[in-house]
């Protein structure tokens, strides 16, 4: 049983990092649109090939730590992050820069079910019941971090569409060197575990609804975020006077550290009274995204940023505790790759839409068909989960 911190501090600083690449990206659209003449549609498949590295890691690794333990797992993530870091750097092509997002999305896939997993193992016995609420929020520090220190770095360093990368990719380096002193209680099973696609849901019929309701919530959450990550530097520059690679990155991670800061002030609250909050947020962040668009209103634009942050916040810091609670030991490898697998499906088919509307309405117009959708998704939620709970009652 772990009796100190330092083992956490390793696994969390290789999900923190990890997290980073994820939206690291991000502020650097706009000079790789220009350097290779993209459209909003080109902008949003680089985008999600992310999101497809992700995918293909949740569908054919799902038990992959279960069977293993998660501390190889970890590391192979951290080795596939450098790897895509690596590409991202030197991509002289938007194949090659899809190709680095595709890497970085396996490695993403791979941390975080394993870094999940990891985190009930060494946090020491007093806080294993908050391992679901400390993976989120490690997770969001990550997140937030990747597209601020890009956006600043490409403002005002050389070589912008490098130092960005490299930045992450050696501290991620010196993090593989030092997993190597962390210890996982559960050895490996023998034989090989299977790649089969195969996605659980918890066994117990009456859960079944709610772990719907929670990743459909999820799903539109990242979907939001994602929305921020993949076209806001693009529709940035309609709302408010300044522009830039800092600007935009910073605008992207105040969404994250608004969230961070979310899930931190609301970690006493039971989890179901924050996964309302968090479905109300949504709805009040996806209407206040649509004023901003139809008004052009800088100071919409600011209140839509700080109800996306609160909506990612406590809707993240409910799921991922939920989860937690609906699945065991033994279980919560699939179901947990399950929940993130629904939630990143919302990273893909509603920011593909919104880039294919782009291209024959325009940005604007597009954005504002999304806000409408997300709304309409985020009443019926609560709708549902209302109605849930009645009937439990």
């Amino acid at each position: 049983m772990q009796t100190t911190w330092r083992p956490f501090a390793w696994v969390g600083a290789a999900l923190c990092a990890g997290t980073m690449g994820t939206a690291l990206a991000s502020p650097l659209y706009p000079f790789y649109q220009l350097l290779w003449d993209l459209k909003p549609s080109e902008i949003t498949y680089i985008f999600i090939a992310y999101m497809a590295g992700v995918l293909v890691t949740l569908l054919f690794l799902g038990k992959v730590t279960a069977h293993y333990g998660f501390l190889p797992v970890l590391k192979g993530g951290l080795v596939f992050s450098i790897i895509g870091l690596g590409i991202s750097a030197l991509a002289i092509s938007p194949f090659l820069l899809g190709l680095g997002r595709v890497t970085i999305g396996i490695a993403s896939g791979m941390i975080s079910t394993s870094a999940m997993l990891g985190m009930s193992q060494v946090l020491p016995a007093s806080h294993k019941s908050k391992a679901g609420q400390i993976a989120s929020m490690v997770s969001v520090a990550g997140f937030g971090s990747g597209p601020f220190i890009s956006g600043w770095i490409a403002q005002f360093l050389p070589y912008p569409l490098v130092t960005p990368y490299v930045t992450v990719l050696i501290p991620s380096i010196f993090i593989l060197y030092g997993l190597r002193s962390v210890r996982q209680e559960i050895k490996s099973k023998p034989g090989r575990p299977s790649f089969m696609p195969k996605l659980e849901v918890p066994a117990e019929p009456t859960l079944k609804p709610l772990f719907l309701i929670i990743s459909m919530t999820a799903f539109a959450a990242f979907g939001l975020f994602s929305l921020y990550g993949s076209l806001a530097p693009s529709f940035l520059k309609e709302m408010i006077p300044w522009n830039g690679p800092a600007i935009s990155g910073t605008a992207i991670a105040s969404v994250l550290f608004i969230s961070g800061c979310t899930q931190f002030m609301l970690r006493s609250l039971p989890l179901h009274r924050t996964l309302f909050l968090g479905m109300l947020f949504l709805l009040l962040a996806c209407l206040a995204l649509g004023l901003t668009m139809s008004t052009h209103s800088t100071l919409w634009f600011i209140v839509a940023d700080i109800l996306a942050g609160l909506a990612h916040g406590a809707t993240l810091l409910a799921t991922f505790g939920l989860v937690g609670q609906l699945s065991t030991a033994e279980n919560r490898g699939p179901i947990f790759s399950t929940y993130l697998f629904i939630g990143y499906l919302g990273t893909i088919l509603p920011i593909v839409s919104v880039g294919l509307l782009a291209d024959a309405f325009g940005l604007l117009s597009a954005v504002i068909i999304f806000c409408v959708s997300i709304s309409l998704l985020a009443l019926g939620l609560i709708i549902g989960k209302r109605r849930l709970d009645q009937s439990a009652q």
